[in-house]
């Protein structure tokens, strides 16, 4: 008959090779929360004082994630530049390991990931909203829609050379880097065409910002997902020299 400590042990180490990454996980998940709390207080302060300037309207721009270069914005840039190195690491593992194909795989998305990142910090699409605005006529749907517009397109484009190259990226992580992607773009697209038709129906300020929390949340919470799905590939150990990295396959868990 198998000891308790033995069975528990053979049930337990499994999972154990991915405690710190669910440690890394829930710290930057909670990261995410606490930002959108400052984003829903600031919301709130701004509509009961109502500043017009000064050291308290600058503040509360800052925590506002509406607004651009705010804190939700260089936390979300801060996240992708972390999944753009954490992928760099899985491709030069990827390499080092003979697995050429993943290795170009997560290169191409570490490039997209540090794309992203600079569109974060410089507000890229919003030149795309201002080409939407002398394309399409001024006050029709598509011009209000915006930088949603070049974004969908770019999206179609980088899925064309993403999507083939994946196949030879582990299972597992390519299942959860790929619904990490889908919360991002989700939360991007789909709320900003929310905010677009919640304006044209005149709904209030609160609404709007609630629309616009639910998109800063699943664009941080979408990126913290790519990243552990990064992390599944890069597998980590201890020996007397400290730390050590290694690619993972994947063929452990089939």
């Amino acid at each position: 008959m198998t000891a308790p400590v033995d069975r528990q042990r053979r049930i337990a180490s499994p999972f154990a090779r991915d405690d710190v990454r669910y440690a890394i996980g829930r710290a930057l998940l909670l990261g995410c929360a606490v930002v959108m709390a400052l984003h829903l207080l600031a919301v709130v302060v701004r509509m009961r004082t109502r500043p017009e300037g000064g050291v308290l309207a600058d503040v509360l721009a800052l925590l506002n994630g509406g607004h651009e270069r705010s804190l939700a914005s260089w936390w979300t840039s801060a996240l992708l530049v972390a999944c753009c190195a954490a992928a760099l690491v899985a491709a030069r593992l990827a390499r080092g390991a003979g697995e050429g194909g993943a290795a170009r795989a997560w290169a191409v998305l570490a490039a997209v990931l540090g794309l992203l990142s600079l569109d974060e910090i410089v507000s890229l699409h919003e030149r795309g909203a201002e080409w939407a605005a002398a394309v399409f006529e001024t006050g029709s749907l598509l011009a209000r829609l915006g930088w949603t517009i070049p974004a969908a397109a770019i999206l179609v484009a980088s899925l064309v050379v993403l999507v083939p190259a994946f196949r030879a990226v582990p299972r597992r992580a390519r299942l959860i880097v790929v619904a990490g992607l889908a919360t991002s773009i989700a939360g991007a697209l789909g709320m900003e065409v929310l905010n677009v038709l919640l304006v044209d129906a005149g709904a209030r300020y609160l609404w709007r910002h609630l629309a616009m929390a639910v998109e800063e949340a699943a664009e941080m919470a979408g990126v913290v997902i790519v990243l552990l799905g990064v992390l599944t590939a890069v597998r980590v150990s201890w020996n007397e020299r400290g730390m050590a990295l290694a690619y993972d396959d994947g063929r452990a868990d089939r």
